[in-house]
């Protein structure tokens, strides 16, 4: 099993949720992205997740759960977001304070693996299920027997076609051969 802090290769939609220790009124500040300079981007919450560069900010979330305790955060990772929790429900509900979710497309920087530091706290990475859709049988007269299909047999016209083609050819290439010689 690979590390949840790691960071798959190719494409699927994963979340990594981070408890953060921080009250309420400090969560803005913390998720506060300042352009300091041309080059000089400060992020308390990009530095804490331990990626270099930072991630996609668009991607990030940061919130309190009090503001989904109606919903409930076990809801809003599986019915909002798409994500199979699993059995993890009563452990999301649990959960107070703030919180961070990194979504998959927030890491398009060749990010490797989180090392998250203080005030984060590693809580569970979840992925959005693989559905393979399921196709009906082929029922219909003209599907019998027509399965694996190989290339379709050359009518008669599309061969006459090709000996024209290739007759006309030769006689471009035998006139040309004519006019160089008598000319």
């Amino acid at each position: 099993m690979t590390d949840s802090l790691t960071i798959p290769d190719g494409y699927h939609r994963y979340v990594w949720v981070f408890a953060v220790d921080l009250p309420a009124d400090a969560l803005r500040a913390f998720g506060h992205e300042d352009h300091t300079g041309k080059d000089t981007v400060q992020w308390p919450l990009g530095d804490a997740l331990g990626l270099s560069p930072h991630p996609n900010q668009e991607f990030v979330e940061l919130f309190d759960l009090e503001t989904v305790r109606d919903y409930g955060f076990s809801r809003y990772l599986s019915e909002a977001n798409g994500m199979d929790i699993g059995a993890d429900a009563s452990k999301l509900d649990a959960l107070s304070g703030g919180i961070a979710l990194v979504f998959s497309q927030a890491l398009d920087n060749g990010q490797t693996q989180f090392a998250p530091k203080d005030p984060l706290t590693f809580i569970g990475r979840y992925a959005r299920p693989v559905e393979m859709p399921v196709h009906d049988a082929l029922t219909s007269k003209g599907a019998e027997g027509m399965l694996p299909q190989g290339m379709p047999p050359k009518s008669d016209a599309r061969i006459g076609g090709m000996v024209a083609t290739l007759v006309l050819v030769f006689l471009a290439i035998f006139v040309a051969l004519f006019v160089w010689i008598s000319g």
